[in-house]
């Protein structure tokens, strides 16, 4: 299977609170001695994923210095949400892969061998979507997207925290953002995405319920560890990261 792997890399960092936070894009924070998408890059080679595009914007230079042509690149010139992001990726991808692996590049911590997983699981069962999800003791805290199932236990949806019902704040299992889509499905079906939600923006998660709605096959993987999963928004959240990242060296 031929799968290539775009990672979101295009954003500013405003929540990180320093003085860098308005020089260099989030992703290039450093979690002890290398940026953060450098992690998410690494885990996804490790797990067997040679080709990666970043999909980056603010202070793109900065990122272009850094990683030169180890990669390719895909420019979001205005940051009109997630959706519009792993959008910019289809010049360089549309017609060359399988399957595209789309994640966002402030989350270190994925295990290539849950990569991997999902991979495999992608293969065997040939869904149009595969996804990571993760049960969080506290999920509003971590004010990620709730994944909403059908009747027969389906992923139907992801809805974002900004527009969840109380009801639907309460459900554990949430949406961490990683995602293996079938590429002929997604490149066709992009243009579907609507900005009718709280932010005005262009929901990647929106993908889920288009396929839903179209009957398509979703297929859903737990992670192991809320440790997994975590991003990086403030400098709490990077010395977190951190402390996981030594432990496991």
């Amino acid at each position: 299977m031929n799968v290539a792997a775009v990672i979101l890399a295009a954003g500013k960092g405003t929540r990180m609170g320093s003085a860098n936070g308005s020089e260099i894009p989030k992703v290039m924070f450093r979690a002890l001695d290398k940026p953060l998408v450098e992690y998410s890059m690494e885990n996804i080679r490790k797990a067997g994923v040679e080709k990666v595009v970043l999909v980056v914007g603010y202070k793109q230079e900065v990122v272009r210095d850094y990683f030169g042509d180890k990669v390719e690149y895909a420019i979001q010139e205005e940051q009109l949400g997630t959706g519009h992001a792993a959008m910019m990726a289809k010049d360089n991808l549309k017609g060359k892969t399988d399957a595209v692996i789309v994640c966002y590049g402030d989350m270190p911590l994925y295990k290539p061998e849950t990569i991997e997983s999902l991979l495999e699981k992608y293969e065997q069962e040939k869904p149009t979507i595969a996804m990571l999800t993760v049960d969080f003791q506290d999920p509003e805290f971590w004010a990620f997207g709730r994944i909403i199932r059908d009747e027969a236990g389906y992923v139907k949806e992801i809805v974002e925290q900004k527009d969840c019902s109380p009801e639907q704040l309460k459900i554990a299992e949430s949406n961490p953002g990683f995602y293996i889509f079938d590429s002929g499905w997604l490149w066709d079906n992009f243009d579907k995405l609507s900005t009718d939600n709280a932010q005005n923006e262009y929901y990647l998660t929106d993908m889920i319920k288009i396929a839903s709605d179209q009957g398509k096959k979703i297929i859903a993987v737990k992670v192991s560890s809320e440790e997994e999963v975590l991003g990086v928004n403030t400098p709490e959240q990077l010395a977190q990261a951190e402390e996981i990242l030594r432990d496991g060296k």
